[in-house]
């Protein structure tokens, strides 16, 4: 997880470096779910106009590596609560995954035909 690389990107929001320790900390904890990702993308995202201030606040977080990107989204009012809300969801997606990589009795991961055959 040291090379793991974490880009935030603000949009009409002010201070969204003062998010990155708190991202670092609970996306590092990802780590043992898909210890093949590369870089979290995160998208900080605030909703100008009045009348969507229910959804005033959106996160997208995209993880990339080797195998499939996986994507999440959330919005809501409050920014903290939104972004705990998608690393939650990513966390689940995640798990979903290794959870499929992971034969039950051995504890190994499963090799497809293609790679398992010499």
């Amino acid at each position: 997880m040291d090379t793991t690389e974490i880009i935030i990107t603000g949009r009409n929001i002010t201070g969204s470096d003062r998010y990155r320790p708190y991202l670092a900390a609970e996306l590092a904890a990802l780590g043992h779910l898909n210890p093949d990702v590369i870089r979290y993308d995160v998208e900080l995202e605030h909703e100008p106009n009045t009348r969507q201030s229910r959804s005033a606040q959106r996160v997208v977080i995209t993880s990339h590596g080797t195998g499939p990107a996986v994507r999440v989204e959330a919005d809501g009012a409050d920014l903290p609560a939104v972004l705990d809300e998608a690393i939650s969801t990513l966390a689940g997606r995640l798990r979903r995954n290794h959870d499929r990589r992971v034969h039950r009795r051995s504890r190994t991961r499963r090799t497809t035909i293609g790679s398992g055959t010499s």
